[in-house]
């Protein structure tokens, strides 16, 4: 797994406007995996060095502020043109005309994404020099930042410099309780600023915890703050539904002992949903061999294809809710209750899978949404594999360049979207893939 550091030695700021800033002055190295973000080419000095010279009040700061956004609030597929989302993310939003890196920071849940990329810092005339991405776990990325934002407080007292927004918000989040911590995490992921909510949206985030519970987090990611407690209603009626319908109902006794050995099965999410999805194949006889349609999935089970059929049928509960593809609430023990959003036969048997990620990883309820969480990305990787091994793609694949047609091909062998089979070929480094 990868680490973070941020390593700095204080320099005279004398001349700096503003005290914090003055008082801060220093040389700011950050790495990630030993690699140096802040690689700069200083064209005024004519030197490339892995650091550069700011004062870390900002730095800290913008850490402080966004602190609970840095820590909860996932990103979706609807972010990516969301201004106040990168603003909230990313490093290069916040730098007071000074040289910092365009680095940018998205929690996934267990797990700090981390994602830099060259820039010029036009003020400054450096150019940041480095472009890299990095997961590391979310424990290292806070420790990191509060052993920085402390230096940070420590150096303005040493200046007699007290009562800035920084240590105020910062002795706030260090003393806020269990309670208070869930209250704040939920406001958060929904991208509002827990610290300034009217008294609506907190009795709408307070409504939520109570409603969804251990959900909370998940279903935030991927909620429209403007139709919240609809949204919200929407998931609790999907999982009664699902919990109380006969036929959404499913035995599973087939994957037994996979079901008794829950837990994690590697350090990355993606690395977890492969693994369970090689044992379960492994368990089943599977091989690398296709299972293209319900009946064939259902066969490979050893439960009855008719089951199978009735409930993966679309719920309408879920009707109108773009980025939640289903509900699992798990029953007795070695069933599943589903609840999944209208989609073709394809997208039923995908959507089934990850609910199997879920009950095999987790237990309890589970919801299947399109957010950008470890939980998520887990059961998608275990549907991929599941689905469209690359055991099976390997021994179909024989050159090492795979062009579109090929695609299309594995794609219906596999009963999948040429998409999972861009994803597998890619991800697991099985050939290069032709330009269309």
């Amino acid at each position: 797994m990868a680490t973070i550091t941020f390593d700095t030695e204080w320099h005279d700021g004398a001349g700096i406007k503003g005290a914090e800033l003055s008082a801060t002055f220093a040389s700011l190295q950050i790495r990630i995996d030993d690699q140096p973000v802040t690689r700069v080419l200083d064209s005024r000095a004519r030197t490339v060095r892995d650091s550069v010279y700011v004062p870390l009040y900002p730095l800290a700061e913008w850490l402080v502020a966004n602190w609970w956004f840095l820590a909860c609030e996932f990103d979706n597929p609807t972010k990516a043109a969301d201004h106040d989302f990168r603003r909230r993310h990313a490093l290069g939003t916040h730098t007071e005309g000074y040289a910092l890196p365009d680095l940018r920071i998205v929690p996934t849940g267990t797990h700090t994404f981390l994602e830099w990329s060259r820039r010029t810092s036009t003020s400054s005339k450096i150019d940041f020099l480095e472009n890299g991405r990095a997961s590391v776990e979310v424990v290292t990325f806070q420790e990191a930042s509060s052993d920085l934002i402390e230096r940070v407080i420590r150096r303005l007292r040493d200046f007699d410099i007290h009562d800035t927004f920084l240590q105020t918000e910062w002795e706030s989040i260090q003393g806020a309780d269990a309670e208070e911590e869930t209250f704040l995490e939920t406001a958060a992921g929904l991208g509002w600023d827990p610290y300034d909510l009217d008294e609506d949206q907190q009795g709408q985030v307070a409504r939520l915890t109570q409603e969804l519970g251990p959900l909370c987090s998940e279903a935030a990611s991927i909620m429209d703050a403007s139709r919240l407690l609809d949204e919200s209603s929407k998931i609790v009626a999907a999982l009664e539904t699902a919990r109380t319908t006969e036929k959404n109902r499913l035995q599973l006794q087939s994957l037994g002992p996979i079901l008794e050995a829950r837990g994690s099965t590697g350090s990355y999410p993606w690395r977890v949903g492969w693994v369970l999805a090689r044992q379960a194949r492994q368990r089943l006889k599977l091989d690398g061999q296709p299972v293209p349609t319900l009946e064939s999935l259902a066969e490979a089970l050893g439960i009855d294809g008719e089951a199978l059929e009735q409930a993966t049928q679309p719920m309408s509960a879920l009707d109108g809710f773009r980025l939640m593809d289903g509900v699992v609430a798990e029953g007795p023990r070695g069933t599943i209750s589903l609840g999944l959003r209208g989609k073709s036969e394809q997208g039923r048997r995908f959507a089934f899978c990850r609910a199997l990620a879920e009950v095999m990883t987790s237990g309890g309820d589970a919801l299947l949404t399109g957010g950008v969480t470890d939980r998520q990305r887990s059961n998608r990787a275990f549907a991929a594999e599941f689905l469209a091994p690359a055991s099976g793609l390997r021994q179909r694949i024989s050159e090492p360049v795979v062009d579109p047609d090929e695609v299309d091909e594995l794609a219906e062998e596999f009963g999948v979207s040429t998409l999972v089979i861009v994803h597998q070929i890619e991800n697991q480094g099985i050939a290069q893939l032709a330009e269309a």
